[in-house]
């Protein structure tokens, strides 16, 4: 590996995305590298996107404007807290679509030197069910993909 000028970091705001972005950044500093962030959500299946959700307060907005919109202040608190740490994020965005699919397109399209994404651990019927962005973002990239762990509650 040449060079790890950029670096895209998917996260969905876990104790795995941060420890892959922590990871990520101790890379960028190593290389004068710029670390750029994604959260990529998506829409519940067999819940329309349009469906409006009503508040108390007599307002109303469509599923896809309350998720984007959750998702948009978790990215700005994760990417406060993670500046707070010292570590430096160039870009932080948040797309709708599959996350693994999405992340691979940006990544390609931003034509960067490594991927960063933290893993869950999941195995056995976990894993069947919920499925792994990280497994699939691994067996699909053109380019090379770190995968961090999940810290384990039970680490000595």
């Amino acid at each position: 590996m040449d060079k790890l000028q950029r670096i895209l970091v998917g996260v969905d705001f876990s104790p795995g995305s941060q420890a892959a972005l922590e990871r990520a950044a101790e890379l960028a500093a190593c290389f004068a590298g710029a670390l750029d962030v994604v959260h990529v959500w998506n829409a519940p299946p067999y819940v329309a996107p349009e469906a409006l959700v009503g508040f108390s307060s007599g307002t109303s907005q469509t599923l896809s404007d309350v998720i984007r919109s959750n998702a948009e202040r978790s990215m700005k608190q994760f990417v406060a807290e993670a500046r707070q740490q010292g570590i430096r994020i160039a870009h932080a965005r948040v797309e709708c679509g599959d996350p693994a699919r999405t992340i691979l397109e940006l990544a390609e399209e931003g034509d960067y030197d490594l991927i960063a994404i933290g893993t869950h651990g999941r195995s056995g019927l976990s894993h069947l069910l919920a499925g792994s962005v990280a497994e699939t973002v691994v067996r699909r990239a053109r380019r090379p993909v770190l995968t961090v762990r999940q810290p384990s509650l039970h680490a000595a």
